[in-house]
């Protein structure tokens, strides 16, 4: 576009020098074709002119929109600077964030496998605590059967302990009373009502009943053991009024209440020990042929010895009930040790068993008070563990220093 307006330029000096190169040389009649062809020229260069005007206000539109380009240019120019910059950062960014991920795949990884390390071991410990909760149902069910059996069979050895008991007892001469069992009874006796062992007493006879119990509550037992009695008796008058129910003495332990009156008829729970005592009442009474001959005197030696004997009897019940009870009360403290002391201890009991005494060393000493009294002074004043001999020998050592 340029070089059209610079054409055109040319042009139209080329034209103005010919015109005036002709205005000074040309005839009159070549004048006239000079004008007209100089009005054509003009015509033309006016038509060139607008051409020019045209083409000019085009360049000049070129040079608007060269403008406007040059400016988006040094704008996208920035932008692409900008966009590069901005891309490098990403490009940073995404470096740090591949190395985050890649350190967070790690952390992660670590994690599931600590995750899965303690649920293993949650597992585990589960698994331990199930084997452990079994093993310790295991001993309780264990130590409640032992203890469930070792009762049974102290009631089973008691039953025939006491009749055992009885039965040589009432053969010592001091107290030669007539026995009988439930398999030998008096006549007049049978049916529900076989006592287990019955004395003759002044026409009449002295229940005694070992008493055999597989009951936790020994205490209901015995309630509902005195009315049983009292419905079988039916107020026979060949029984006596005074009825003895021996039980265990660790048995005793448990019971708060050891005598009874139900339809004029007295119960005494009694130890096997008291039986010697009891036996001696009654020898004592039945010395004499009728209660109205009885001297005044010994009527009171009688019935002072007899109340001697209830508040030994009672007093020594009372002791066992307020031992227990404080034994009770240091097992229960025992209970708030830590669990692994109380599973060793639990453990080593459930190996422990009942003390067996012989029944020749019990009778022995149950019969004999002289004995009875050399064993209290050999716990009270026990001998010495050095000898005279001993003694003897050191005695000179010990004067040489």
């Amino acid at each position: 576009m340029e070089f059209a307006l610079v054409a055109a330029i040319m042009i139209l000096a080329i034209s103005i020098a010919v015109n005036a190169f002709f205005k000074r040389t040309a005839a009159p009649a070549d004048v006239t074709k000079i004008v007209e062809e100089n009005a054509r020229l003009k015509a033309e260069l006016s038509q060139r002119d607008i051409k020019l005007g045209e083409i000019t206000h085009e360049l000049q539109n070129e040079k608007t929109q060269k403008d406007q380009f040059a400016g988006k240019n040094k704008q996208l120019f920035a932008e692409l600077t900008s966009l590069k910059a901005e891309h490098n950062g990403a490009i940073k960014e995404k470096d740090q964030l591949s190395k985050e991920l890649v350190t967070f795949k790690a952390e992660e990884k670590r994690k599931a496998k600590e995750f899965e390390t303690r649920i293993q071991q949650l597992d585990t410990a589960k698994i331990a605590l199930d084997e452990e909760k079994i093993r310790v149902r295991k001993e309780d069910a264990a130590r409640t059967e032992q203890e469930k059996a070792d009762r049974d069979r102290m009631w089973a050895e008691h039953e025939e302990k006491v009749k055992t008991q009885l039965a040589e007892l009432c053969k010592l001469p001091q107290y030669n009373f007539q026995t009988y069992d439930n398999k030998n009874l008096p006549e007049g006796f049978g049916g529900k009502f076989k006592p287990d062992f019955m004395i003759e007493f002044l026409g009449q006879y002295v229940i005694f009943d070992a008493k055999v119990s597989r009951s936790d509550n020994l205490q209901n037992y015995m309630s509902n053991n005195v009315k049983s009695t009292v419905e079988k008796i039916n107020k026979s008058a060949k029984i006596h009024s005074m009825v003895f129910f021996v039980v265990p003495d660790e048995a005793m332990e448990s019971l708060t209440k050891t005598r009874f009156y139900e339809q004029s008829y007295e119960f005494f729970v009694i130890p096997p020990a008291a039986l010697p005592v009891v036996l001696a009442s009654f020898k004592k009474i039945s010395s004499y042929e009728l209660a109205e001959q009885l001297d005044p005197r010994d009527r009171e030696n009688i019935v002072n010895l007899i109340a001697e004997f209830d508040y030994h009897i009672n007093m020594r019940n009372t002791f066992d009930i307020l031992c227990s009870q404080s034994g009770i009360a240091v097992l229960e403290k025992a209970g708030s040790m830590r669990k692994d002391i109380k599973d060793e201890i639990s453990r080593k009991k459930s190996e422990m068993r009942l003390p067996q005494f012989a029944p020749t060393e019990i009778k022995t000493v149950m019969l004999d008070r002289k004995v009875q009294l050399e064993r209290i002074d050999e716990m009270t004043a026990p001998k010495a563990a050095i000898t005279k001999a001993m003694m003897d020998a050191v005695r000179p050592i010990v004067k040489g220093k």
